[in-house]
């Protein structure tokens, strides 16, 4: 047994192999605040002892074998270490519906999560024309939210919480989506139609 958890501790993270790539991509937060130029990311398998792969700077992405990963960010401020946060047990998978690439979000601050929202391959409205808003379910004001854009998504980040999501596009008929859980430290996808 302990020959078997010593194996287990030295095998190496797991490396894409040719065609089962996932282009992960990790965008950190403070709240509603955007830190992930300042954030270093050590990733490994889930579980592992091992020291994994680092990531850092503005692009914080890594091309991944499918799996499920742990993930350390590490926040610094003028050489200073300011947060430190695990993201645990995250599953990076290649769904159909993400084309290969996979986007979690960290966030240093308890109760937020994130709302991906992302349209059918080649459907993607111009961003620019689009208006999203978010409402707590059951309420009728809008949540202040910031929409933030990505390679083929639009991202919110808000409290943890269950909403009611109103789409506007240029062109195109209003997306109304009740009930949407938006889970504390999970990042939720949802396709637009």
């Amino acid at each position: 047994m302990v020959m078997v958890f010593a194996a287990a501790a030295a095998a190496p993270m797991p490396q894409p192999a040719s065609g089962a790539v996932i282009r992960a991509e990790f965008r950190v937060f403070d709240g509603t605040t955007e830190v992930t130029p300042f954030t270093r990311i050590r990733i490994r398998p889930s579980g592992s002892t091992e020291t994994g792969r680092i990531i850092e700077g503005g692009d914080l992405t890594i091309d991944l074998a499918p799996g499920i990963y742990d993930a350390q960010a590490v926040r610094q401020d003028n050489g200073q270490v300011v947060n430190v946060r695990w993201a645990e047990r995250l599953v990076v998978m290649p769904y159909p519906d993400e084309g290969g690439r996979h986007l979690e979000v960290i966030n240093f601050t308890d109760g937020y999560g994130a709302l991906e929202l992302k349209w059918p391959e080649g459907e993607a409205p111009d961003p620019a024309g689009v208006a999203v808003t978010l409402s707590r379910t059951g309420e009728p004001r809008p949540v202040p939210t910031r929409l933030l854009h990505g390679l083929g998504y639009l991202l919110a980040v808000v409290p943890a919480g269950t909403y009611d999501v109103h789409i506007m596009q240029p062109g195109k008929g209003d997306v109304a989506i009740g009930n949407l859980e938006v889970p504390a430290d999970r990042t939720r996808m949802k396709i637009i139609k």
